[in-house]
């Protein structure tokens, strides 16, 4: 019964093969492997899978060999941990604990052999007996934050700001607390454990962990510390180039340096070969971050590439339909190109999004929308009755959340300016609305002007010459330059009035 358990260990070996790598040497001191054991455990290792029998009787002859000899079940036990034969090595575990229950390289080795079956709890045990032995034992410390940093990752900070004391060089004990810190989402002490650990490692592709300065540039984005993204992309590009996030980062940092240079028209133009990795589509779609194409739509608007930033400001907005701020984004941008129908959808689907959180500005916008919209040339009766009918409704809804947005009044007023060559009526209503909410207001001297400048042109085409004279002297008295009130100045005192 005991050979085929042990038989059937040596045959899963196969299953643990290529899982966690121990770098066992760092963690404990094995001693030397005698040669006739070293000979067996070869055997064991060469053979488990084409001569299993051969293989279990080696082992078999090795285990009995070593059973009361704790230094070599030690050397063994390394030996096969190091050939990734897990079930081997976890024979000789259960030894040691037999025959040395309390060393410290062994309660270490115990520990390393539960690390590689994952078994993350005993092992913890384990480098918790070895600190209770030595509470300033590096290894175990190192091995414990490994351990409790995806568990318990207040523990693992413990022990990593316990190992800096012991050992203040130690710049992998920052990189640890940095990809802590990082999981936790706090990306100020993440950056400043990640650039301590950067200022100290060497720069080169055996020490420099990339996946650590790709954490390092994301919580420094966070950080809005766009120079020093510049300065770590520019390292890791010259170590691993190619990576998706390199050339996010890269482009990012380089854009935002540009944006702000006082070179800016030597900068920018760099930064767009940088966004090829989007442009050029290198990746598939699905690989994409709304960061990403957010991003790529900011700069095509910074070089006034409008549709091109309409385009990713859609896909950024289909990457991520919880950052509704786009949609206020690319709505404007519809409107700067004339898009009103599109420019309206995207505000009101913006606003009922919003929902209690939306701004009253918003919904001032898009009553501004549907003014732009009903104004435009070769417009059907009908179409431009619908514009007015949902902007009115839209403006209404302003006033009726602030009685005192006499912006919105300005609004209905133009756009119900159905022939700009003829005096209005509803027009005139509004506009003189607007002026009583207006009246004893400073800073809105702009929306008086317009205000005035219709009533002055509406009493002038109904020939009541003495409210025309009245509403000329209020322009002249905002505005003394006004073009239309000297023109219409003119033309009343030439006729006495």
């Amino acid at each position: 019964m005991k050979k085929t358990i042990i038989r059937n260990l040596v045959l899963v070996t196969a299953l643990f093969v290529g899982g966690l790598s121990t770098q066992a040497q760092n963690y404990y001191n094995a001693p030397a492997m005698s040669s006739a054991n070293e000979a067996m455990a070869k055997v064991v290792v060469e053979e488990q899978l084409t001569d299993p029998d051969k293989a279990n009787e080696a082992f078999v002859k090795l285990l009995k060999k070593i059973k009361k000899d704790k230094s070599q079940a030690l050397s063994v036990g390394d030996y096969f941990l190091n050939n990734d034969n897990y079930p081997a090595a976890s024979q000789c575990a259960k030894l040691l604990e037999t025959l040395d229950p309390t060393g410290i390289d062994a309660l270490m080795f115990r520990g390393q052999v539960h690390m590689y079956a994952k078994q993350y709890g005993q092992a913890g045990q384990c480098f918790d007996q070895v600190l209770a032995i030595d509470p300033n034992y590096v290894p175990a410390l190192r091995r414990n934050a490994h351990v409790y940093k995806n568990v318990n990752p207040y523990v693992a900070i413990e022990a990593l700001n316990k190992i800096k004391q012991i050992e203040p060089e130690n710049y992998d004990a920052e990189k640890e607390l940095g990809d802590i810190y990082f999981k936790l989402n706090n990306n100020k002490e993440a950056a400043a454990h990640y650039g301590e650990y950067y200022s100290r490692v060497p720069k080169d592709v055996d020490n420099l962990s990339i996946v650590a300065c790709e954490n390092y540039m994301m919580a420094l984005f966070s950080q809005a510390d766009f120079a020093k993204i510049k300065e770590v992309a520019d390292v890791v590009e010259s170590l691993a180039p190619g990576g998706r996030m390199l050339k996010r980062m890269k482009f990012i940092a380089n854009y935002e340096y540009a944006r702000n240079s006082i070179n800016y028209a030597e900068e920018m133009p760099k930064v767009e070969e940088m966004l090829g990795y989007i442009t050029n589509q290198e990746y598939h779609d699905s690989v994409y971050l709304y960061m990403d194409y957010a991003y790529a739509a900011e700069y095509m608007k910074e070089v006034k590439k409008v549709d091109e930033a309409i385009k990713y400001y859609n896909l950024a907005y289909a990457k991520d339909p919880k950052k509704i701020s786009v949609l206020n984004d690319v709505s404007r941008l519809y409107r700067q190109t004339k898009q009103y129908d599109q420019a309206i959808e995207a505000t009101k689907k913006y606003l009922e999004l919003s929902g209690e959180n939306a701004k009253l500005s918003d919904l001032l916008r898009l009553g501004q929308t549907y003014v732009f919209a009903a104004q435009q040339d070769g417009l059907t009766a009908e179409k431009r009755a619908e514009y007015v009918k949902e902007g009115e409704a839209v403006l209404a809804d302003v006033l009726a959340k602030d009685s005192t947005a006499y912006q919105a009044l300005l609004y209905r007023a133009r756009i119900n300016i159905t022939d700009p060559n003829s005096a209005e009526e509803k027009p005139r209503e509004y506009y003189e609305e607007s002026l009583a909410m207006m009246e004893g207001r400073e800073g809105i001297s702009t929306a008086q002007v317009e205000a005035y400048r219709y009533l002055a042109f509406y009493w002038l085409k109904k020939e009541d010459y003495k409210k025309t004279r009245s509403f000329v002297n209020k322009l002249l008295e905002i505005d003394p330059q006004n073009a239309f009130a000297l023109q219409l100045d003119s033309a009343l005192k030439s006729n006495g009035l």
